[in-house]
């Protein structure tokens, strides 16, 4: 998902994701051929690949927010807030264990495909415990993810933008394509809707998705 804590992400588990996938290749055996049809199959000449539908291109959703949209987006980020200022057993374990891990690969430690899980739990209890609640409140990921993108485009984590440098979206030197079309139509509709709810959003933001969570 491209939220604002993907580079956060990338930069964190970048090292130890190489190190597990080097891991995990030593003893893989290369695959079979798939069926007729498969992702291995040969190419026909002369054929044009298969081009995404706008839809396949982001999990933002792509028509404007409803009400009904920003009021579940706000359940999950509120309950979201309180989780993270009071974390679970479940929520320290995943960081005390990430810890544990970072420090391990730094001594030269290959970490495991189970290491690799763990980090990756506790990436998601640091930058996006969001997920992890709309997931116990049983709402679809899909859906929650779009609904989040399409916020979170229209009001971005200032807090983020402020530590990385990057203060507005960069200018596009090509013209633009049927996608970013749509996004900007959408997002300028959407940055309208939710004049009413900004100033929580942006309280909220800072909270659920602050790097500073991440551990060290």
């Amino acid at each position: 998902m491209m939220r604002t804590s993907q580079s956060a992400r990338t930069l964190w588990l970048g090292i130890v994701l190489i190190a597990a996938v080097a891991f995990a290749g030593c003893g893989r055996k290369e695959s079979a051929p798939l069926s007729e049809g498969g992702e291995n199959a040969p190419a026909t000449p002369g054929a044009k690949p298969a081009e995404a539908t706008i839809e396949q291109q982001t999990e933002q959703k792509l028509d404007p927010l409803t009400k009904d949209d920003v009021e579940l987006y706000l359940k999950v980020m509120r309950a979201a807030a309180e989780r993270v200022k009071n974390p679970l057993p479940a929520d320290k374990a995943a960081l005390e264990g990430a810890k544990k891990i970072l420090a391990d690969s730094a001594s030269g430690r290959v970490p495991t495909q189970n290491d690799v899980k763990t980090l990756e739990r506790a990436n998601l209890v640091a930058l996006s415990i969001d997920q992890i609640v709309a997931d116990e409140m049983k709402i679809d990921g899909r859906t929650y993810r779009g609904i989040a993108e399409a916020v979170e485009s229209a009001v971005p984590n200032a807090a983020l933008a402020v530590t990385s440098g990057k203060g507005g979206q960069p200018i596009a030197d090509h013209a633009p394509t049927p996608l970013e079309e749509r996004l900007r139509s959408v997002n300028a509709a959407n940055e309208k809707f939710l004049a009413p709810y900004r100033g929580e959003i942006q309280k909220l933001l800072p909270v659920v998705h602050d790097p500073a969570n991440l551990p060290k």
